[in-house]
């Protein structure tokens, strides 16, 4: 292969991967979201494309790719089940551009990222937080009073000791209510710290 044609196939890649990037960012919150995993999309896609153009160049290189991958072992957690799915989504994206099928990676791009922007949206909007206060016991009647005056919150945990107490609640209230809450917890005498845990996090 020439090199302007790997790099057309370079270019294309990098410019479906960004899109994919864009996507990934979109589909997560700030709690969520984690920068370097999609920094690694990026590098993915780019080494799939590479790796596929060599093994179309010469066929023989296949073996020696194969042997190379297979002492690899990929442990790492993903944070988010969907991540999985933007993985093959980068290795696909590779694929089409290596193999020269620009329309089927542009389409096949513009349908995971509508599908993705869908439901990860409407995924975001049922996402719940748990919001965790502590202060002292004196002040708990007027903390359960804030909560009890939101739609969307319930209480989780509830643990009082002989000076002082904890209330767990799961929150489903939009950005804007988080931050007022934060403020006037912030704000009230008595309460000592208040945390914000991510959707789906556990509480000991």
């Amino acid at each position: 292969m020439s090199a302007g044609g790997l790099l057309v196939r370079l270019s294309a890649a990098l410019i479906l991967a960004g899109v994919m990037m864009v996507v990934y960012r979109l589909c997560h919150d700030s709690l969520s979201y984690s920068r370097k995993f999609n920094v690694t999309l990026m590098m993915l896609t780019l080494s799939s494309t590479v790796l596929l153009v060599l093994i179309q160049s010469k066929p023989v290189y296949s073996l020696g790719a194969l042997g190379a991958l297979s002492i690899c072992r990929i442990r790492t957690n993903t944070r988010d089940p969907r991540d999985l799915g933007f993985v093959f989504w980068s290795l696909s994206i590779g694929i089409s551009a290596a193999l020269g099928s620009f329309a089927v990676g542009m389409a096949g791009t513009a349908v995971m990222g509508l599908v993705m922007l869908t439901l990860g949206r409407a995924d975001r909007k049922r996402a719940a937080l748990t919001m965790v206060v502590r202060g002292r016991k004196e002040k708990i009647g007027d903390v359960q009073a804030v909560f009890s005056g939101l739609s969307g919150s319930t209480v989780q945990s509830k643990n009082v000791f002989s000076d002082s107490f904890e209330l767990v609640y799961r929150l489903s209230v939009p950005r804007e209510e988080e931050e007022k809450l934060l403020l006037l917890f912030n704000d009230m005498e008595g309460v000592d710290g208040v945390n914000v845990l991510a959707p789906q996090t556990q509480v000991a």
